[in-house]
């Protein structure tokens, strides 16, 4: 192929519209060329989010103008060619689009790296040749990230006399622009500046570009007067800052003019480490800041400030990753990092286990209170002075279980003593004892002394059953009173109970009845 551009794999490519218009040079023949360019849109989207075209996509693809291309000889079409018919060419506006053929043709295409292969995706052109199929061809523009018009030429040489015959049109990229921002960004030369005493001759300034957009994020552009105002947000690094810009400096504010978007100035630190915050601040009602500031849109951005470099990287050392902690027993344990450049912060985005927490200066420590002994992950993270960060993963083991959590244990709000017990559910002859104590605390057992023979306990737990295990005869007939109690690892209650067994029928003879028990105080 003619004329390939090194093809461009265009992050943000960019449609191309065509008007007409026509020319050629001098002569004239009996059936005189003409050519006609027209293009299928004459407006497409400026393409902020690079995407690339593929094949098959027509006019559907928002960001494509299809651009047609018409020959004649009189009012026949010109011969058929296979190539080298037309030879078409961006004329002006390069950075906002590219010609593709899309045509499928490997020769047409470039590849890109796709993961650990490599894709196939359409070239970019800024000239092409095309063949001639009854007189016509047809090409594509794709936008890009840029605003503006494209023009494209297209010419056809008659064969007879060699004159050249040619016709032009323009897409337009982008419409509705405003000469307003929208949004303000911020790029710096380094990633930190050394406070201004600094040992290690770290350059204390930095130069910093602010870059202002409008809504197609189109670079906005001062009108004369200053549209960007930079601020030191006071803290603790900024006493002795400054901002530096036009042979001027200021420690606490100032306006400054874009340039094709741009806003450039320089931060020189103070004597403090820490965090220099700046804040840009932009006017969207008028893009002026000199005259009050109406609408403002603010971005704020960190730049960190140190005293010395680290000798080696930030890291958290394998010694720390495994730690084994008693359940229910107090424990602190200081977190440890090497290399980097102290103080260091630390956290975590796991969770602790339950009565452990971790300070932001690295200390563990609480009583674990956990019902599930075993294994906790946890995520460290660790931030040096100098904003360098490292991150690895703690395996905190909980072992033993919690001891029980006591036992209280009332009846119906009686506490039950050796002179006043407290009266339970009375039963009668024929029928089948049953009652439940409730109490609360860890793993409750029962257990009754001085009760009658026939009594049993038949439910452990936070609510413990007696029963009688068979039906009443007159022989249990009488007033029986016997001690409760409620117990586990960590205390025991005892409350001492009375109840009665009843022949509310009179079914029982007098020679039945026995003798009422009286239990031992335990």
């Amino acid at each position: 192929m003619r004329n390939l551009l090194k093809p461009l794999v265009l992050v943000a490519p960019l449609l191309l519209a065509a008007c007409g218009g026509g020319g050629g040079s001098g002569g004239e023949s009996q059936q005189q060329y003409s050519i006609k360019l027209t293009a299928s849109k004459a407006t497409v989207p400026v393409n902020v989010g690079g995407s690339l075209p593929g094949y098959g996509n027509g006019d559907y693809y928002p960001y494509m103008s299809t651009l047609y291309i018409q020959a004649s000889a009189g009012n026949n079409p010109i011969p058929n060619q296979e190539d080298g018919a037309f030879s078409c060419n961006i004329t002006s506006g390069l950075d906002s689009g590219a010609l593709y053929y899309l045509d499928g043709k490997d020769e047409h295409t470039v590849e890109i790296p796709s993961g650990t292969t490599t894709a196939k995706v359409p070239g970019a052109y800024r000239n092409i040749t095309l063949g001639s199929n009854a007189g016509g061809a047809s090409f594509h523009i794709i936008s890009h990230d840029i605003a503006g018009e494209v023009t494209v030429q297209c010419s056809v040489t008659d064969p007879r006399d060699s004159k050249v015959y040619s016709d032009r049109a323009t897409v337009k990229v982008g419409g509705g622009s405003t000469a307003t921002p929208a949004t303000v960004t911020l790029t710096k030369q380094t990633a930190y500046v050394g406070s201004r005493d600094n040992l290690n001759n770290i350059p204390n300034s930095v130069v910093v570009q602010a870059i202002l957009k409008n809504d197609n994020d189109q670079p906005v552009s001062s009108a004369g007067n200053a549209n960007l105002q930079v601020s030191i947000v006071p803290n603790a690094a900024s006493d002795g800052a400054k901002l530096l810009a036009n042979g001027q400096s200021n420690g606490g504010s100032m306006q400054i003019n874009t340039v094709n978007g741009v806003g450039q100035f320089s931060v020189a630190s103070g004597p403090a480490s820490g965090s220099l915050l700046l804040r840009l601040t932009v006017d969207r009602a008028d893009n002026d800041v000199s005259n009050g500031i109406q609408d403002p849109i603010t971005q704020y951005a960190v730049i960190p400030v140190v005293h010395a470099i680290a000798t080696s990287a930030l890291s958290i050392p394998d010694s720390e990753l495994t730690q084994t902690v008693q359940n229910a027993a107090p424990y602190a344990h200081a977190l440890i990092a090497e290399g980097g450049v102290a103080p260091f912060l630390w956290s975590t985005s796991s969770t602790l286990p339950a009565g452990l927490s971790l300070s932001s200066d690295g200390l563990i420590s609480g009583t674990p209170n956990v019902k599930t002994p075993g294994a906790y992950t946890i995520v460290l993270n660790v931030r040096d002075a100098n904003g360098a960060v490292a991150r690895n993963t703690l395996v905190l083991t909980v072992v033993g279980n919690l001891p029980d959590t006591p036992v209280a244990f009332t009846i119906n709000g009686c506490t039950g003593s050796s002179t006043t017990p407290c009266e339970i559910a009375s039963m009668d002859v024929g029928t089948s004892y049953t009652y439940a104590f409730t109490a609360t605390g860890d793993n409750v057992t029962w257990v009754l002394e001085g009760a009658p023979g026939w009594m049993q306990v038949v439910g452990q737990g936070s609510t413990g059953r007696i029963g009688s295990g068979s039906l009443l005869t007159c022989a249990q007939v009488g007033t029986y009173r016997m001690f409760v109690t409620a117990k586990n690892s960590a205390n025991s209650v005892t409350r001492e109970v009375t109840f009665r067994i009843t022949d509310t029928a009179k079914t029982c003879t007098e020679e039945e009845p026995t003798t009422p028990t009286t239990p031992t105080t335990p």
